[in-house]
């Protein structure tokens, strides 16, 4: 064999070799590529998940945290306004009431910032409390929140008497009522309404320390289970299974003394001062 096709020879193998090679340097570089974006999209996908998923646990926090103190505030305004005790001035009451509605789900949550019983009777209730991230950004370990409550103190209005100085002045009364009221801001006369679940009543109390008993107009015969929601005023004794009950509605009318019929005057309010 000639020298010139030996040459020949070795150029056909080398063609073959690499023919056959260069395929397979392709499909690996194919599988390279995909390993390194499901390395990239990946830790993004989780972290959009994580990220989800704390958002909601903040949000659920933060309605559970509004709801215990709207239901401090109101409960504060009710007993302040029945013993005017020198104890609601006192953030440790609130801040006793609150833990007791929260447990150990937000345990940064304080009062100090609150302004109680001070202007016009009137409690502004302020939490600030902190959340931890389940991740560090840019230097930021921890959300802070502040939420609020404001409300006024049932502690009525001053009578001014009757303007012409005889003894027959205006009460307030309601339809189906027994007695009249002096003051139209009466605790008595106007209800603080509250949902509560069925299985706490058996800690609640009322305004003047008696239990709650089945609304005899929409719990008659009704067995309500014990996580359904169910409403109290703060100085009533029934419990109501529809917020629309006659038994938690008050319709208010003003009439003179003479009017009030065989009605007994108030307890709280609907004693008068002289003859």
């Amino acid at each position: 064999m000639s020298l010139k096709n030996k040459i020949i020879d070795q150029c056909t193998l080398l063609q073959k070799y690499y023919h056959f090679r260069i395929p397979f340097s392709a499909l690996g570089r194919k599988r390279g590529s995909m390993t390194v974006e499901a390395a990239l999209v990946l830790p993004v996908f989780l972290f959009a998940m994580l990220l989800f998923s704390f958002l909601g646990i903040l949000i659920r926090n933060q309605d559970e945290v509004q709801w215990a103190l709207t239901r401090v505030a109101r409960e504060a305004s009710a007993e302040y306004g029945a013993s005017e005790s020198e104890m609601m001035k006192n953030t440790l009451y609130y801040q006793t009431k609150l833990r007791a509605y929260l447990g150990t789900k937000v345990p940064t949550a304080h009062l100090l910032e609150s302004r109680l019983i001070r202007e016009n009777d009137e409690i502004d209730l302020i939490v600030n409390y902190q959340m931890e991230l389940p991740f560090r950004v840019i230097k930021i370990g921890r959300c802070h929140f502040r939420q609020r409550v404001h409300t006024r103190a049932f502690t009525g209005v001053e009578h001014r008497g009757d303007a012409g100085g005889g003894t027959d002045c205006i009460v307030y009364v309601t339809p189906t009522g027994r007695v009249y009221h002096k003051n139209k801001n009466c605790t008595y006369l106007r209800l603080s309404v509250s949902q509560v679940k069925f299985e706490d009543l058996e800690s609640l109390r009322n305004g003047g320390g008696g239990i709650y008993k089945s609304c005899e107009r929409c719990a008659r015969d009704t067995e309500v289970p014990r996580t359904a929601k169910v409403w109290i005023t703060n100085f009533g004794d029934r419990y109501h299974t529809s917020r629309s009950c006659s038994g938690i509605k008050r319709n208010i009318e003003e009439i003179s003394l003479s009017e009030a019929g065989g009605r007994i005057p108030c307890s709280k309010c609907g004693e008068f001062d002289g003859g």
